[in-house]
């Protein structure tokens, strides 16, 4: 009974783990999504620490068994690759799901977009009805030059129009009956709107963490196939290499809930975003250096 409920949680945790990978992808990637409710967000990551906690309690419930009958606990059987390939999988994703928390809008305009978001918000292009500033350059997109201007604009509230005042990013220079476009909450007006941003260095960092993410995806599952007795061999439990394998996973869930929730600035969120992607790896190499140890 005991090898049937550490199988059975070992499999759980890891399909546990997988989904709250591809889910905090989506939600920090997806722009329909950044209105995604705090516990909607960190729901699947629970699920996942629960999970694992099953497996090292019926791990060390096995290894109790074992004791007492003077037996050592049954091995891990088979060398099948599909644990290894989902294994490896799983450390992609969520190395990558870690580091993209980092991007987008942060900072006090990023928490403004998840609210708007969350009082469900809208998008329109609204003409320029003044002009505060000038236009100042701040870099080219397709080859077309980008401007930052404060303006005027006329925001349609569900309680009748607001004129709000906006730092706006156009395509050339900006001029009284130019389109931007607007994201607002019709229902919230007194949580403002927000112009469209045309990059940041946030943004600029995205493609280049998912073309990383699908590298590794590519390759993480076909070295972890063919070293797949290793990794039967690291599910035999050991506390020592297992208790702080889970002990640097909490650290990297908890930095990765951290940067994905406060939104902190670049300065503070990229690195730890960046710890918190190499957790995974480290806590597999924390069980893989012990059971060649322990061998």
């Amino acid at each position: 009974m005991t090898t049937v409920w550490t199988r059975l949680t070992g499999w759980l945790t890891l399909l546990a783990a997988l989904t709250a990978a591809v889910h905090g992808l989506l939600v920090a990637v997806l722009p329909s999504d950044r209105g995604t409710p705090t516990a909607e967000r960190l729901l699947p990551t629970g699920l996942a620490v629960l999970c694992g906690l099953g497996w090292l309690a019926a791990s060390a419930a096995a290894r109790r068994t074992a004791a007492r009958r003077k037996t050592e606990p049954e091995p891990p059987r088979g060398s099948s690759p599909v644990v290894a390939v989902l294994l490896g999988v799983t450390l992609a994703l969520t190395s990558a799901a870690a580091l993209v928390q980092a991007s987008g809008p942060d900072g006090a305009e990023g928490r403004q977009l998840r609210h708007i978001h969350q009082a469900g918000a809208v998008t329109s292009d609204l003409p320029i009805l003044l002009l505060r500033s000038e236009s100042r350059r701040i870099g080219r997109v397709n080859r077309t030059p980008v401007y930052r201007t404060a303006v005027d604009l006329s925001v349609p509230f569900a309680d009748g129009p607001r004129t709000l005042t906006l730092d706006v990013e156009t395509a050339g220079s900006a001029r009284v009956g130019k389109k931007t476009t607007v994201e607002y909450a019709p229902g919230a007006p007194e949580l403002g709107a927000r112009a469209h941003a045309y990059a940041t260095v946030d943004g600029l960092a995205l493609p280049w963490v998912l073309g990383l993410a699908f590298v590794v995806l590519v390759f993480a599952p076909v070295i972890l196939a063919d070293g797949r007795r290793r990794v039967h061999a690291s599910r035999r439990f050991r506390p020592a290499a297992h208790l702080s394998a889970a002990g640097v996973l909490l650290v990297g869930a908890g930095l990765a809930a951290y940067v994905g929730l406060v939104l902190p600035s670049p300065f503070v969120g990229w690195p730890l975003a960046v710890i918190a992607s190499a957790t995974p790896w480290l806590a597999v190499r924390l069980v893989a250096r012990t059971g060649r140890e322990r061998a």
